[in-house]
Formats: structure tokens, C-alpha cells, sequence
């Protein structure tokens, strides 16, 4: 790769937005297998508002820790891959 000194190389952006697209289907993936689960359907949706909302901040911000890992990761195995 040459080193360009007026801009963002193009492998960084391809393998950028191939780490963003990823984490966007590991999110959807991740959501929709809980929102499938008994425990969700059953008895998740007769708990308190507050403890819903409490239980649910919870599991997003584990799951954006764990995306922005994932993010980070795929794009580095990307740009990897794009460079050889």
C-alpha cells in the first residue's frame, strides 16, 4: 500500500464500513433472538416499567461494549484481508 499524504486510503474506509455493517447485523441478530425467547414473551412484559427499562439500558450498553469491540476487530481482519 502506498502511504498517501492527502487523504483517508480507500481499504480503510471499505474495511471501516464492512466492520459497521457487521456490528448493525450482530445488533439485529441479538435483539431479535431475545425478543424469540419465552422468558421475553411470558413474563419480561409484566414487570414494572422502571424495571423493564433498567433491565433493558443494561443489555444495550453490553451489547454496544461488545459491538464496538466486534466493530474494531471485523475491521481490522477486513483491512487485512483487503491488503494482501
Amino acid at each position: 500500500m502506498i502511504i498517501a499524504l492527502h487523504g483517508v486510503p480507500s481499504e480503510i474506509i471499505f474495511s471501516g464500513v464492512g466492520g459497521f455493517i457487521s456490528v448493525i447485523a450482530y445488533l439485529i441478530w441479538v435483539h431479535y433472538s431475545v425478543y424469540k425467547t419465552k422468558y421475553y414473551n411470558d413474563e419480561f412484559k409484566y414487570f414494572a416499567v422502571e424495571k423493564r427499562l433498567i433491565i433493558y439500558i443494561g443489555f444495550l450498553l453490553a451489547n454496544l461494549c461488545v459491538a464496538f469491540l466486534l466493530f474494531w476487530l471485523l475491521t481490522l481482519i477486513f483491512a487485512a484481508l483487503i491488503f494482501v
